[in-house]
């Protein structure tokens, strides 16, 4: 009893001494967080002091080397840009820093950038300055500039965690007390629990730790012979049980881990691909827009040029040089328009084998000119698929071009038609040549890169492959030849009533 009473006396003191120190703790950090909050402030400050200087020292530089200014202007900013108020009283943004962002004023950004034009005064929004900007000594202000701060952080203080009050003496003397007490009953129960409970329970335990170690055909043994019956020969056969469920499942989760592992990696991969691919893609549309008019109109001149009468023969030569030349940006301009467009597909079902046979005779002559041997291994069992024949055949006549390309003269290309392990279509092109470097891999179907010489390639018809492949639902990968020793590139498309059941299900309406 007496021990009984010691340790609630001492419980209850050590609640309260727990609480009385968890309150200092609390106040403790109020004061810090205040603290760190006037030396935010105080860092803000002297950072907007030391921004207003810099803009300052830029006054009367001109737009464009301003910009060239914000661009690079060191770590004082997070984002840079310029904005200019039209004649029409809009507002229009051009980020400078990071470069290529398309960001755009918000609004209560937008109020503050007007009340910077009619007053004339830079303001700070957040973490944001507008400030004027003069070019010489124009009346009327043309330009704010907008600069968002790079404010470094303050770093808090953590306190110490609070300790609990020592209680140990006074434990002590109460455990001692109930320890005098029991002793004589432990001394009478020790033989008993050894022999009853002890040994058994010890062999238990060093077969459980020699079987998690990875010890394998091992089982936890009892105290009596099986069938005797008892708690520890229930507990015996439970942890048994226990243990080989144990490694079924786990052979069975490393199975799941590692298919899960190598499935992350490749939607990783695609991801990255169909990223580039899109803003590549968005940029590609206009720049081609932006060419064609002007490049229309040069060709119809070197045309109407060519027919004029009374042209020596140098200055004809030169005008079929102006046209070939102009003829040859006029299909770049149409290739990037091809690539960026993702085109309205009338899908049907079609024969692989008739696409492969419909891009071969486009090659042939590119094939008998480097003397290049073309072999064709068409298996019997492969099964139609969905889409568009014309677009796959443009995927293998691109294949057969940079296969024809990279093989050595005299060597061989191979196409080849099966049946996929998902049972689609498997469709390859190898070729005799030295094959993909293995640093390049990941970029051989971005737009715009090429191994080729100048001159002699875009860099788009990977590209190209890639995106029509993915219209079809299907993928595209590169490896070494195994029979040939060059790149073979791999196209899988899936069976054709899987891509027309997930048409339907993509349909509105449906």
């Amino acid at each position: 009893m007496l021990a009984v009473a010691l340790g609630i006396l001492g419980l209850e003191a050590r609640q309260k001494l727990d609480e009385a120190a968890q309150l200092q703790r609390v106040k403790a950090e109020e004061r810090i967080e205040a603290y760190s909050r006037e030396q935010q402030q105080i860092a803000v400050r002297a950072l907007e002091n030391l921004v207003l200087a810099w803009v300052r020292d830029l006054a009367g530089t001109p737009v464009s080397e301003l910009a060239d200014a914000l661009r690079d202007p060191g770590g004082r900013f997070r984002e840079t840009g310029i904005v200019t108020r039209t004649e029409a009283g809009e507002l229009e943004l051009q980020v400078l820093k990071p470069q290529g962002s398309q960001a755009a004023l918000p609004g209560d950004e937008a109020e503050a950038v007007q009340r910077v034009f009619a007053t004339g005064q830079h303001q700070f929004f957040h973490d944001v300055l507008f400030h004027p900007y003069y070019t010489g000594n124009e009346e009327k202000l043309r330009y704010v500039l907008r600069l968002q701060l790079e404010i470094p952080p303050v770093r808090k203080l953590d306190l110490p965690p609070a300790e609990s009050a020592d209680l140990g003496p006074l434990a002590l003397a109460a455990f001692s007390t109930l320890a005098l007490a029991m002793l004589a009953v432990f001394v009478m129960l020790m033989f008993a629990l050894r022999k009853f409970v002890l040994a058994p329970l010890g062999n238990v335990l060093q077969d459980s730790e020699r079987i998690v170690k990875g010890a394998s055909g091992l089982e936890v043994r009892g105290l009596l012979k099986p069938g005797q019956g008892g708690d520890i020969e229930t507990l015996v056969a439970a942890f048994n049980a226990m243990f080989s469920e144990l490694k079924a499942y786990q052979s069975d989760l490393e199975g799941k881990v590692q298919d899960a592992t190598r499935t992350i990696k490749q939607q990783q991969q695609s991801l990255v691909i169909a990223q580039r691919l899109a803003a590549t893609g968005t940029l590609a549309a206009g720049l081609a827009h932006e060419v064609n008019n002007p490049l229309s109109g040069m060709l119809n001149a070197a045309r109407r040029l060519k027919m004029r009468e009374g042209l020596d023969e140098r200055a004809k030569d030169y005008v079929e040089l102006i046209e070939e030349g102009l003829k040859r940006i006029e299909n770049l301009m149409k290739q990037i328009l091809d690539f960026s467009r993702r085109r309205d597909m009338k899908p049907e079902r079609f024969s692989p084998e008739a696409a492969l046979k419909r891009s071969v005779p486009l090659v042939r002559h590119r094939m008998e000119k480097r003397n290049l041997k073309l072999e064709e291994d068409i298996a019997a069992d492969v099964p139609p698929v969905y889409g568009n024949e014309e677009e796959i055949s443009q995927v293998l006549m691109n294949l057969l071009i940079n296969a024809a390309d990279a093989a050595p003269e005299g060597g061989v290309v191979r196409a080849s038609i099966a049946r996929s392990a998902g049972g689609g279509v498997e469709l390859a092109v190898e070729d005799s040549g030295t094959g993909v470097p293995e640093d390049i891999r990941d970029r051989i179907f971005d737009p715009f890169f090429t191994t080729k010489e100048p001159g002699k390639g875009t860099g788009l018809g990977l590209a190209i492959v890639h995106t029509v492949v993915d219209n079809h639902g299907g993928t595209v990968r590169v490896e070494r030849s195994a029979k040939l020793g060059g790149a073979r590139f791999v196209v899988v498309l899936p069976p054709a009533e899987k891509r027309e059941s997930t048409r339907r299900l993509e349909a509105p309406g449906a």
